[in-house]
């Protein structure tokens, strides 16, 4: 297997779990370095470590180093705090290193399209929540129109309960000026890219954000989203850190089918024809068609992550398709900013496409809103 040396920016949480799935498991990758690391952290690390790793304080070190040939990597994995991410990004592709980046693109959007100057095919970005078989199987479904195509859905997402204890965790998080925001950019960038994957951008939405509802921050942990596609496709997105018990249900309604997925277990509901066949038939009509049930049930997915960073390493080694490129992180970024934006102004947001003159506007219009709450 040929090797690929990599260097991880940000060992917090989940850049010290990337750290131990790729050490204990042979993904082809050979960590030369990493950079904010805590002693504690190191420590924990011990176990797994075999062989040298060089430690950086920072991202500006570690790339300095890298153009004093000090160290050698080809590809970056970036971890850290939402903000630091297209800075990070900026100086792995300008010396034209591969990238891995931890979810959300960024904060702002208008910061994200800079790096249109760039060449932003080396990119690649975490959304492991795409490799769940039951994502996969309803993309399948959606994608062969076995039931027609989809008219409407309902997203609901309170199950990504956090505790007080977890927003005191660290001193970034749970403020505009150094989160970016709440539950929307934090947790929900893997519904909102799943919500993509199925369905595309939408044209349109409006969104009902509620700060600090069960929690004491600045920021959202409740969010109601309604959008809407050119094709009238409707949706409705739910989410909350808040809740006990929380629910993650997703149910689409197309044309001669309901499918419905809680958790691992996706009840698909079907009838022969569609409802206008239906309509044009001379019956009792208190009388409902016959629906066909199946039923399928999912194993507890594992695996998710170590999929991502193979297909990362697939990816550099034997080009091929990232999971999740840059046209798909920049639009979830999007996403999220127009969620943000809606509320911010009570108006419904119309989306475009981002590499549109019209962008502009909605550019100027958030960061102006965005700022104004930054403390």
């Amino acid at each position: 297997m040929k090797e690929v040396k990599l260097a991880i920016i940000g060992l917090g949480q989940m850049g010290t779990k990337y750290v131990k799935m790729l050490l204990r498991n042979n993904l082809g990758f050979h960590i030369t370095a990493m950079t904010r690391i805590k002693d504690f952290r190191l420590e924990e690390l011990k176990p797994y470590l075999k062989y040298d790793i060089k430690i950086y304080d920072d991202d500006t070190a570690l790339f300095k180093a890298f153009d004093l040939k000090e160290i050698i990597f080809d590809a970056v994995l970036i971890a850290t705090p939402h903000y630091n991410h297209i800075d990070e990004i900026k100086m792995a592709l300008e010396r034209e290193i591969f990238v891995l980046c931890d979810k959300p693109l960024g904060v702002k959007l208008s910061d994200a399209l800079e790096l249109l100057e760039y060449n932003t095919k080396l990119t690649a970005f975490i959304f492991q929540q795409r490799e769940y078989p039951s994502h996969l199987k309803i993309k399948e479904i959606l994608d062969s129109k076995i039931y027609g195509l989809p008219k409407r859905f309902c997203y609901i997402v309170t199950d990504w309960f956090r505790p007080n204890s977890y927003y005191k965790s660290s001193s970034w998080r749970a403020s505009y000026k150094t989160d970016g925001g709440g539950v929307i950019i934090n947790q929900c960038p893997h519904n909102l890219d799943f919500i993509y994957d199925l369905f595309g951008m939408p044209n349109q939405l409006i969104s009902f954000n509620h700060n600090g509802r069960y929690h004491d921050i600045e920021v959202e942990d409740e969010s109601t989203t309604y959008l809407e596609w050119e094709s009238g496709l409707n949706g409705i997105f739910v989410a909350s850190t808040g809740e006990i018990p929380g629910i993650n249900r997703l149910e689409i309604t197309l044309d001669r089918a309901i499918i419905r997925l809680e958790r691992e277990k996706m009840t698909i509901i079907s009838n022969i024809h569609e409802a206008t066949y239906y309509n044009s038939l001379d019956y009792n009509g208190f009388i409902q068609p016959i629906s066909k049930i199946d039923t399928i049930t999912f194993e507890k997915e594992n695996d998710s992550y170590l999929n991502t960073l193979r297909n990362f390493y697939d990816f550099i080694i034997n080009d091929k398709k990232q999971l999740v490129n840059f046209d798909a992180a920049i639009n979830n970024l999007y996403l999220i900013n127009a969620i943000y934006l809606a509320n911010f102004s009570n108006k419904v947001i119309k989306l475009v496409d981002i590499r549109s003159k019209e962008i502009n506007k909605f550019i100027k219009e958030f960061n102006l809103e965005f700022n104004k709450r930054i403390k």
